[in-house]
This record gives C-alpha cells, structure tokens and sequence, in this order.
C-alpha cells in the first residue's frame, strides 16, 4: 500500500500561493503538540483544528491532525484576500493586491464530519476538482457510493441525455484507473474516506453492483430469487432493479454473508474510515415472511451491524460502520440494541422531505404512527421526518449525521441559488438542538451555476456554526464577480429565489398564485434587462471573475425561458409552457460543453422538465 506524506503536499501548498502572491514568507507547519498547543477533542483523528499564529509574515501554522494543517495553510490565504469560489482551474479568485496582515486563530470546526458524497455525471476531472476545493473550504470528508463509483462516470461518457452529444468508450479498466486516482487525490489531502452503501445485497451473492440499473427478472439466478424479500406472496428482484431489492434479512445465510463482506471489505480495505452498511435503496419492499415480520425492518438490520462490529472491536479496528435511517428503516429497533457504538455512526436520510423549510431548533413532533410491514407513506415536512431520529435517539446515543439532498435535485428550480442557500444555513445551525455531529451532502458535483453560494455556506457553517449569511454571501459575489455589482447581484438573485420557490413551482403545496405570478413576472423583467449588466462586465476582471459572468450569462438565458414556462403553465396553457421549457433544455445541452464544469446538464433536464408543475393536474 502507498503511504502519502500529508505534510509534504501541504508545504508545497503553502509555497504554491506564496508564489502567486509574490509573498516572501516565514511559516512552520506542525501538529498541535510540536508547539505546545492544548485542546481538547473527542478524536483528534477526526476532529478538525487549526492555530494560525503570523505576525510580520512569519510563524506557524498548526492543526489537531495532518488534514487540518492543509486547512489551516488554506484559510490562512483566506485570510489574506484568496477565496476559493468553486472547483476547477478558474475557480480561485486573487486580490489585486495582498496585504498579508497579521493572523491569530485558534479554532475548532463545529461538526465533526463535513462530508461530500459522489453523485450526478462525471469526468474524472469533475471529481479531482471537488476534491482539490474541498479543504480550501473547510470540507474533511469524501463519500464514494458503491465499491466502483461505475454509475456516475457511465452516465457522463454515455451521454444518454443529451442527442447533441456522442457516445465515448467506457469500461471497467478507465473506472480502476480513475478509483486509484480518487483514492490517492483524498489521501495525500488527508480526507477521511467514506465508501459502500450500495452494494451489500448484492455484491456478496454475485450480483453486479454497478448503479441503478434495471434488467429482465430472468436474468438473475433463482438462488438470488430464492433470498429476496418475500413482498404479496413472490420472491423476486423488485422491478428488475437489484440496488432498490429488499432481502430476506432474518435468513441466517443472508445474515452471515452480509456480515462476512463488511468484515472482509474492511480488512482489504484500510484506507477506508467510513463504510457504509446499506440495504436495499427503496421502500415497501420488505419481507413479509414470519421471522421478518418479527420487530422492525432495523431489527433485522441492526443484529447484521452488531456481528460486524463485535468483529471489528475484537480485532481492534478503528474503521466506523454507518448504517441509514430512511423509508422503511425509519421505525428505530424494538428488540435488538446497537453496541458498539465507538465504532458505529448513524446517517438520518429524510430523501422526501421538503427543501423549501429548515430543520428547527428541536423537535415539533414526537410522536410516530406504528410500525406496520410495507406501510411507509412519503413524509415531505421536515418536522414529520424529524419525529422518526427523535424516537432513534431513545435508543441510540452514538454519533449521527444528517445525510441530505439538498444539492441533488430541487437545488436547480431554484434560480437564484438564494433559497436553498438558506435552508442550508438555518438546518447546519440548527443541527446541534437536534443531535447531528455532522452532514453528508449527496449532491451534484457540478453545482456553482450561476455560484456557489449553497456549497460555500454549508462548508463555512459546518465549520463554524455561527457563519453569517449576509456576510459570506457577500464576500462570496465580490470573489465570484468583482466588487462593482455586489448590490446588484444580490437583489438580482434574491428576486430569483422569491420567484422561483420550490414548493410552489412543484406545486406541492397551496400558495397564493397571483403572488406567484407577481414574482416571477418581476424575474423575467429583471432577467430581460440584466444582459446589459452582464454585456458590460464579462470581459472584466481576473480569470474566475470572467468565467464567472460567462457562466452567467449563460444561466440568464435559460432561466428566462424556464420562467416564461411557468407562467405559461400557470396560464394553464401547457402547450406552450413546455415549448419554453423544452427550449431551455435544448439551450443548455448545445452548450454544455462551455458550462460542463458548473452545471450537470443531465440533472437539469430532468429536474426542470420533470419537477415544474406550477398547478397539480386535478387543480385545474
């Protein structure tokens, strides 16, 4: 196994921006305890400190554990006016003049885990690129779903969503190649590594585990059949798709091989900090048969969990298993209690909740319904999902994560960036009332279109709760754009996010219409005239600075047609909302190429074509 040399890679970061700032520096890096520094964490292994001490442009910067002395080399330049807009080369924004001023911090994040999880289409150097960006932001963790993240560099050479584009080659040799490259990318940075998930029901029965594929129910062997859930009767792979298959989880072989995995992927796998135990990734398939219907589909599961990590603490392993709540596991265990818990961390997955309310300072609801077998009703309040981790925490006390999707797909109906921006704020400072130590975000890679103002908040406020949204969203325009429009870029996207609302726009819930209609007529206006500000800027200041008005004005002309769209479809004419929409979708496939680093075009179509309903059918 290769050992990388952390600091090595933080020296030559350090000395990689001193150069670009011409900045002739004296600066020792070290761990806490090579300059006497005291602080007390839970485990230093996983939680994030720095000490920046510089005065005159010498002295030291200092961190709990060799990650965070990358993170402190970084926000040290943070400090001296570089901001790390978004991911990619044109991502970084440089003041005109630096003024390396005198720093004295000493802090640690908030939340221990600042995860970011693989999803949507990708190059590998969509991926490099977030990983490169994250710790100059604050992120410590990365998240590869699957044990081969096939699926989502498939879905990018494929290009089976956009006609404009050909299909390339693709195999399992480039995915080798381009895991190695992952692998190494997140340990000479020093992020903790998350891997799995996906996977466990089927990989260990000789099921290819490759991504949500569907294929013929013939296709699979009857003793796979013979180990799925029994659902009304019939055992079989529900609806062809082997990753949403529920399996007969009180089956003893079921339980051993499952087990038996975990504890051999661990050994094989010691770069691995995070593995993650996941069933079947769908609900109301539950087995039905007599020993299943005994306690709560989590029973079942948690008695897996605790053989794996009796192992894992008898052999002295360090590596944590996290196990979801979501669906159908989100009825807590009756009969079985987690032990071990050093060694266990739970992801809470409200995946159907709404994204246009925040998670509250404690629980609103504390009572849920009984628990009966396949009876799982979409839950789309937060405080509803919220109710279900309350009743978890009367029976497990050890570490918990949120594991949201607030960057996978409504993230993209909203225009502005502005609202989800917030929900992502108000439910990272509310996470301590609820019992969270941390949040992975499953999300869209390419995600800074037209900024990237809901990545940058959640980084900042994993790392220090009381982050100011004004503030940053401020800092974060004169980085992205320059400093002569600030005022103007944020009412422009704020008037965008008052239109484009969410919930309203997928009409799941009542709202005031002609107040609809009001807001986003003041958007297609204010759309309409900003190509003047957008002309007279683009060819302004640095190199991110004018990819970033390129991106813009890029984002102006398709948002304009989707909101067009939606005024059509409020005019209940869906004839012609669609052209508009269409023609959106149209517009950003032909160009996607020019904002493939920004935008998942693929994500896109589907979400503006899929999710902008305006009025529900049976309301017209």
């Amino acid at each position: 196994m290769i050992t990388y040399n952390v600091r090595e890679f933080t020296k030559s970061e350090l000395k990689k921006y001193l150069d670009i700032l011409n900045i002739d520096a004296h600066i020792t890096l070290g761990l806490f305890d090579d300059f006497g520094i005291e602080m007390k964490l839970a485990e230093p292994y996983f939680d994030d400190a720095i000490a920046i001490s510089i005065k005159d442009k010498k002295g030291y910067i200092a961190g709990s554990n060799e990650r965070s002395i990358l993170m402190g080399v970084y926000r040290l330049f943070d400090e001296w006016g570089v901001r790390f807009v978004r991911p990619g080369k044109d991502g970084t924004s440089y003041p005109d003049k630096c003024s390396a001023q005198d720093v004295e911090i000493l802090e640690a994040a908030s939340k221990r885990h600042r995860t970011m999880c693989i999803e949507g289409a990708l190059t590998i150097k969509n991926v490099t690129d977030m990983i490169d960006w994250m710790p100059k932001v604050g992120f410590n963790g990365y998240y590869i779903q699957f044990a081969k993240p096939y699926v989502f560099f498939e879905r990018w050479f494929n290009h089976r969503e956009n006609e404009y584009k050909k299909h390339e080659a693709f195999d399992d040799g480039i995915i080798d190649e381009y895991y190695d490259i992952m692998i190494c990318e997140l340990k000479k940075r020093g992020l903790l590594i998350n891997t799995m998930g996906h996977g466990w029901t089927t990989a260990p029965f000789g099921i290819a585990a490759e991504g949500w594929y569907q294929k013929d129910s013939e296709s699979f062997p009857q003793e796979y059949k013979d180990i799925c859930a029994l659902v009304n009767g019939k055992r079989d792979v529900w609806d062809g798709t082997p990753i949403q298959t529920q399996l007969c989880y009180s089956n003893p072989y079921v339980k051993k091989t499952m087990a038996n995995a975990v504890i051999d992927y661990v050994h094989t796998h010691p770069y691995v900090d995070v593995v993650h135990f996941w069933t079947g990734d769908y609900f109301n398939n539950t087995c039905e048969c007599p020993e299943c219907s005994k306690g709560t589909v989590a029973d079942h599961v948690i008695a897996i969990l605790n053989e794996i990590t009796d192992t894992l603490v008898k052999e002295g392993l360090k590596t944590k298993i996290a196990f979801a709540i979501g669906y159908n596991s989100l009825h807590p265990t009756k009969i079985n209690k987690i032990r071990n818990l050093e060694n266990v961390i739970l992801d809470f997955a409200p995946i159907t909740r709404s994204y246009s309310q925040s998670f509250p300072k404690g629980f609103n609801i504390k009572q849920i319904p009984p628990y009966k077998i396949n009876n799982f009703k979409s839950l789309k309040s937060v405080d509803e999902n919220l109710s279900y981790l309350y009743n978890w925490q009367k029976v497990y006390g050890g570490d918990c994560v949120d594991f949201d999707y607030h960057l996978m797909w409504d993230h993209i109906l909203d225009a502005g960036g502005e609202g989800i921006s917030k929900i992502i704020h108000q439910d990272l400072q509310n996470m301590e009332s609820l019992g969270f130590n941390g949040f992975i975000s499953c999300q869209l890679q390419r995600n800074a279109f037209p900024t990237s103002l809901a990545m940058t908040i959640m980084a900042k406020t994993l790392w220090n709760s009381d982050t100011d949204f004004e503030k940053t969203r401020r800092t974060l325009y004169a980085a992205t754009f320059g400093n002569e429009c600030v005022d103007e870029l944020c009412n422009y996207f704020s008037t965008l996010s008052d239109a484009f609302e969410i919930d309203s726009l997928r009409a799941r819930k009542e709202y005031d219409q002609n107040a609809f209609r009001a807001n986003m007529e003041k958007a297609v206006a204010l759309m309409e005239s900003f190509g003047n500000t957008i002309e007279a800027n683009k060819n302004k200041g640095n190199d991110c600075q004018k990819a970033s008005w390129k991106y813009l004005e890029y984002h102006q002309k398709a948002y304009l047609l989707v909101g067009k769209g939606a005024l059509k479809k409020l005019d209940q004419n869906e004839e012609e909302g669609k052209k508009y929409i269409d023609a959106a979708i149209e517009y950003i496939l032909r160009n996607e190429d020019e904002i493939q680093p920004v935008l998942d075009a693929m994500f896109f179509r589907r979400m503006i074509r899929s999710r902008i309903v305006v009025i529900k059918q049976e309301d017209k």
